[in-house]
């Protein structure tokens, strides 16, 4: 799990972009002359709770540019050494330490949230764990691009093919050279108390599964009084933490509900409710519906999209494989 460590003395920001850069021009170069290495852990125990382990409702991308990262997940770990990548997929429980190997400690990670890429360098603290000490925030229109490439990664990456690894290459080249791109084309999101806002944003989701998350916890780690931090947050952004913090969690159950399989409890845990029915309610107050029938909804629109026609002609429809009404009206009468 990174540690926010917002005290230590931020790089200057045209050194810390010029280690974006070289990383990923690096890396770039790695990967056309076919010797890049990464890694990518197996997507199973998703969204469980495990101590020292986080998840994240994103994928990320961690670049080890010296020394190397200890991995851990449930049921196995592995050691990310100087030069290769770890794409971690979403919903993966992972625990990170740093080791040096006889240099110090560097790695960039790259992490998607709320539209926003998160880009900083980590180094490690006494106790060999990794800590944040400087963050950059990019908003790009490529988001969701970026975010499914690496998903498409994670999907491919244990089907052993020649075609799927030319794929997985193609994805991972388009990955990198958007995150150039991005670096050197945009102004980073850092204006004094606006970064404050930022790093708190960020701070409420890269900790969003505590249910203990709250605004004084957050005044701490970013070293000013709670009433501070909640009218600065108010002024620059119009909502209340509580509400963002709030947002970000029922955004969280959503997506968690659309693409995964787990329970309402188990959803509600990871997207930091301690209380089921505490969850159910506030999710309703937010969407109009109780997470149940917003999954029961999502199953009844996949049935009737499997209904439309493959093809329309002037005098005829084709279906090909999809739903004929009738095994709609079986699939819906399950739910």
């Amino acid at each position: 799990m990174i540690v926010f460590n917002p005290a230590i003395r931020p790089t200057p920001s045209s050194e810390v972009r010029t280690i974006f850069i070289e990383t990923f021009r690096a890396q770039i170069a790695a990967l056309e002359r076919n010797a890049s290495a990464f890694r990518v852990p197996q997507t199973r125990h998703l969204y469980e709770r495990h101590p020292g382990m986080a998840y994240h409702f994103k994928p990320e991308l961690f670049i080890q540019r010296q020394g190397a990262t200890d991995f851990s997940f449930p049921d196995r770990n592995f050691r990310l050494d100087a030069g290769e990548i770890c794409i971690m997929p979403k919903g993966v429980p992972h625990g990170e330490v740093a080791r040096s190997e006889g240099r110090t400690f560097e790695n960039v990670v790259v992490c998607y949230y709320n539209e926003t890429v998160a880009i900083h360098v980590a180094h490690a603290d006494a106790g060999g764990r990794p800590f944040v000490d400087d963050i950059y925030f990019y908003t790009t229109p490529f988001f969701q691009d970026l975010v499914e490439y690496l998903n498409r990664i994670c999907e491919l990456r244990f089907t052993r093919t020649p075609a799927c690894d030319t794929a997985i290459k193609g994805l991972m080249l388009a990955e990198l050279a958007l995150l150039q791109a991005i670096v050197e084309g945009s102004a980073a999101g850092r204006f004094s108390e606006t970064e404050r806002v930022f790093r708190c944003q960020w701070l409420i989701r890269n900790n969003i599964a505590d249910c203990d998350l709250s605004v004084e916890g957050l005044s701490v780690e970013l070293h000013c009084s709670p009433n501070h931090l909640s009218k600065l947050f108010h002024e620059q952004t119009g909502e209340r933490i509580v509400e963002y913090i709030t947002r970000v969690r029922v955004g969280n159950a959503l997506d968690a509900l659309r693409h995964t399989s787990l329970s309402v409890k188990e959803i509600a845990a990871a997207s930091g409710f301690n209380d089921p029915n505490y969850f159910a309610r506030v999710f309703r107050k937010s969407t109009g519906r109780s997470p149940v029938e917003f999954r029961q909804d999502l199953a009844r629109v996949a049935c009737m999209r499997e209904q439309e026609p493959k093809v329309v002609y002037y005098d005829r429809e084709e279906h090909g494989f999809g739903l004929r009404p009738e095994v709609m009206a079986r699939a819906e009468s399950a739910l």
